[in-house]
């Protein structure tokens, strides 16, 4: 009997040097304590920087240019001449009328005078002032024509842009865009958010702005209206950012954006390689346990924890696939 206990208490002591040997040979989990700091939500958005005042402006005829009168980062006042189509036919029209109408506003005097007389009846007389009406009539509208080709600063401001820096003896069309006239030192982005996103978007909300030309650099803006129709095919919808005077931005410049939507300077963050399927494990008393959380804001690698996770918890990184819960593991604090 009591050599069958010694076999029994030998086989134990066996059993438990084995484990103790695999659990000493198993690799440990490394943990670490969640910590406080910045969550941003924010939502991604692409744009281009244009002037919160400018105006397009092009010929109203086909023709071809005779004159250039500015050139680009020219100041100009509202009406001011930009270029000139070639108006010689309608300028030749145009003294032909004036000619035209002399002579009816002649025609009319006399038949006035002789009408007095009653040389004339009121039947001639009503045809002369008709006469004269018409020929006005047709001066009005031929000087309206030729004015036609004179292309004017649609406001005041600076030539931004000539487009295909337009010279003498091009040739352009009605409805073609040769000029954009705009005030320089007010600037906005004209956004593009997906119509997922648009719900988050409100006016007021701080915006981070990175440019090709500004590597490096987080420049700010400000949401300033939002488009109340979206584009069905493009399904996005325009948002407009005011820019800050000293922007180092410029017209034209295509840029990248996350708008803040929420910010919170004291969450709590594990790192993301902690998350798996919306919960981390920790260690508590040596064993690993499974916790679900509620997750916040996922960065590159943090994540916000809204609720479910202690602040002086052990969090596991990296658990592998096959941790269970409650299982006894060794672990070693990781970075």
């Amino acid at each position: 009997m009591r050599k069958r206990s010694v076999q029994v208490a030998i086989a134990f002591a066996v059993l438990a040097i084995v484990g103790l040997v695999v659990f000493l040979r198993a690799p440990a989990l490394h943990t670490v304590k969640p910590l406080r700091g910045p969550a941003v939500e924010a939502v991604y958005a692409t744009g281009t920087v244009e002037p919160v005042h400018y105006a397009q402006t092009g010929s109203k005829l086909a023709g071809r240019v005779t004159e250039v009168q500015v050139k680009e980062g020219d100041p100009v006042a509202k009406g001011d001449v930009l270029a000139v189509t070639d108006e010689t036919e309608d300028a030749s029209n145009v003294r032909q009328l004036q000619a035209k109408l002399v002579l009816a506003q002649a025609d009319v005097e006399r038949a006035r005078k002789l009408r007095r007389m009653r040389d004339i009846s009121i039947a001639a007389l009503d045809q002369a002032e008709s006469n004269l009406s018409a020929a006005q009539g047709l001066l009005d509208a031929a000087k309206a024509r030729l004015d036609d080709h004179f292309i004017r600063a649609p406001m005041a401001g600076v030539v931004l842009r000539s487009e295909q820096q337009l010279k003498v003896g091009d040739m352009v069309q009605p409805q073609q865009t040769l000029f954009i006239v705009g005030d320089p030192s007010a600037l906005q982005i004209d956004a593009e958010v997906d119509e997922e996103d648009i719900t988050k978007i409100k006016i007021g909300q701080e915006t981070l702005i990175r440019a090709d030309a500004f590597a490096g650099q987080a420049l700010k803006g400000i949401v300033s209206d939002i488009t109340p129709y979206g584009d069905p095919i493009a399904r996005t919808y325009r948002v407009h950012i005011d820019l800050p005077a000293d922007t180092p931005l410029r017209s034209g410049m295509t840029s990248e954006i996350n708008i803040v939507v929420r910010r919170n300077d004291n969450a709590l963050l594990v790192p993301v390689s902690a998350l798996v399927d919306g919960a981390v494990w920790t260690v508590a008393d040596g064993r690993a346990r499974r916790q679900k959380v509620v997750v916040g804001v996922v960065g590159n690698d943090k994540a916000e924890i809204l609720s479910g996770l202690a602040d002086d918890a052990a969090v596991i990184i990296d658990p592998s696939t096959g941790l269970k819960d409650g299982v006894r593991i060794r672990t070693s604090s990781g970075s």
